[in-house]
Formats: structure tokens, C-alpha cells, sequence
């Protein structure tokens, strides 16, 4: 079985299933971890290397960075990403959820030290913590964006070096959308399921 990350909403303690993704954590799973994100107790796993952000500030922020890069007209394979961006705003239309919730334990446990050794459970804490600030990053890089009023025609084009050091994360989608975003990381139904039965 692939090592996966698993993302899910959550709202009155049940959780909705988004997708997971096999051997990476897609850029699109940071982006709806990346509003106020918190490493927190894990649904799935032992080890606190679960990741709690603000589920709506996520999706907008999502929505905003496809509509952003469709409008350069310049993504590699330009109809299929649009058909991407379609296929994620149709998935994530309908999910009724207060937050993100971004398990990457099975992903982590792949990871190893300077001396090439599996962290401990202390350890797979401390990556999750760092995973935590990288989604923090992508939220903070679209806030850029908008705050330097950034247009779709320049993304590319940038002269100033800071900015294309700060939105490098962005700017690489052009031509690695397929594998970064990531295409085909949207599901209904995961390995890990939750299943409520509700008495009507």
C-alpha cells in the first residue's frame, strides 16, 4: 500500500472526506491548511501529526490561486488545468465544514534524520510542527499576491527578486501543476473512511 496524506473536513466533530494522495502532500492540501493552521491530536494515528486550520479562509484562498493561474494562460497543458480547476471547485462546492483537517503521518513515517534513521514518534511531532509553518507559507504567499496587487500577466515575469523568492512555491505550478497541485488528489471516499450512521 502507498504511504498517503489524507485531508478531511470537519465540522461538529464529523469529518468529511476530501482526498489523499499518494507518497507527497500536494500544494493544494497546504493551501486549505494554510489559514491559521494547528498541529493537533491525529484522528489516525497515535502521534500528534494531525494539522487543524480554518477549512473556508482555505477554500478561497484555493479558488483564488487556480483563477489566478488560469487567467495567465500560460499553464503547461492550459485546457486540462482548467478542466482541474472545474473538477476542484464542483468537489469542493457542496462540503460543509468549519476545518481542514491534514493528515500526513503515513507520509512522515517515510522521512528520516541527518544519520538516516525513522524518527520516533517525538520526532514525526517535530515534522508535523514544520509541515504546519510550510502551510502557513502557501496561505501567507497568496496573501502576497493580493497584497502587492500582483496581476495573472506578471506572475511569470517578476524582476524583483524577493518576490520571486517568497512566491517561488507559486511560480514552479506553471510548469508542475500535474504533480505539485496535485491532479486526481480529490476523493469521497478514502483508505481511512469515517462512516456516521445517522438515525432519521
Amino acid at each position: 500500500m502507498a504511504n498517503r496524506s489524507y485531508i478531511y473536513g470537519l465540522k461538529d466533530g464529523r469529518y468529511t472526506s476530501i482526498g489523499e494522495y499518494p507518497y507527497s502532500i500536494p500544494y493544494a492540501y497546504r493551501v486549505l491548511a494554510g489559514f491559521n493552521p494547528e498541529p493537533v491530536e491525529s484522528a489516525l494515528f497515535d502521534p500528534k501529526v494531525g494539522i487543524r486550520a480554518d477549512f473556508v479562509k482555505g477554500r478561497e484562498a484555493l479558488y483564488f490561486i487556480l483563477d489566478f493561474l488560469a487567467a495567465t494562460k500560460q499553464m503547461s497543458c492550459q485546457e486540462e488545468f482548467e478542466a482541474f480547476v472545474a473538477e476542484t471547485k464542483a468537489f469542493l462546492d457542496p462540503i460543509d465544514a468549519e476545518y481542514t483537517q491534514l493528515e500526513n503521518g503515513e507520509i512522515y513515517s517515510l522521512y528520516t534524520d541527518e544519520n538516516d534513521n525513522y524518527f520516533s514518534a517525538e520526532g514525526l511531532e517535530e515534522v508535523n510542527v514544520r509541515e504546519a509553518k510550510s502551510c502557513f507559507f502557501r496561505g501567507e504567499e497568496i496573501d502576497v499576491i493580493k497584497e502587492y496587487g500582483i496581476g495573472p500577466e506578471h506572475i511569470f515575469n517578476l524582476e524583483h527578486e524577493q518576490l520571486k523568492d517568497i512566491l517561488a512555491a507559486v511560480i514552479i505550478l506553471k510548469d508542475e501543476w500535474k504533480e505539485r497541485l496535485a491532479e486526481g488528489c480529490w476523493r469521497d471516499v478514502l483508505y481511512f473512511q469515517f462512516n456516521y450512521n445517522d438515525n432519521k
